[in-house]
């Protein structure tokens, strides 16, 4: 009985492992956008940070920054700070494939698609 008592720590830790090393398995499972990406037509920039922050560049050269979380297995939200002012939030749908990005907005119609730049 003393030995099995002196194990039940070590078999905690390694259920414990087990369950990190398959959660985190399933977090990479979907594409990644952790990164930078420019616009395929004009001069448009996003970079997505790992923390969830994104910055961006439209195409007037207007910033924009905030944070953004990723929804179910295509969508993306976007909580953009504009001052003091309240949170703008856009959602949008996202697709990715190998080194493009494509987001589509469907509040304002419009579809954006990227390529990953070093």
């Amino acid at each position: 009985m003393t030995s099995t008592h002196s194990h039940r720590p070590c078999g905690r830790i390694l259920i414990a492992l087990i369950t990190l090393v398959l959660a985190a398995h399933g977090c990479a499972s979907g594409p990644s956008l952790v990164g930078r990406w420019k616009a395929m037509e004009g001069s448009a920039s996003v970079e997505f940070a790992v923390d969830g922050g994104f910055h961006a560049v439209d195409n007037e050269g207007m910033p924009v920054s905030g944070k953004y979380r990723l929804v179910g297995a295509d969508g993306i939200q976007f909580e953009i700070r504009h001052g003091e002012a309240d949170a703008e939030v856009v959602d949008a749908r996202y697709t990715r494939l190998g080194e493009r990005l494509t987001l589509a907005f469907p509040g304002e119609g419009a579809i954006e698609t990227y390529h990953r730049i070093p």
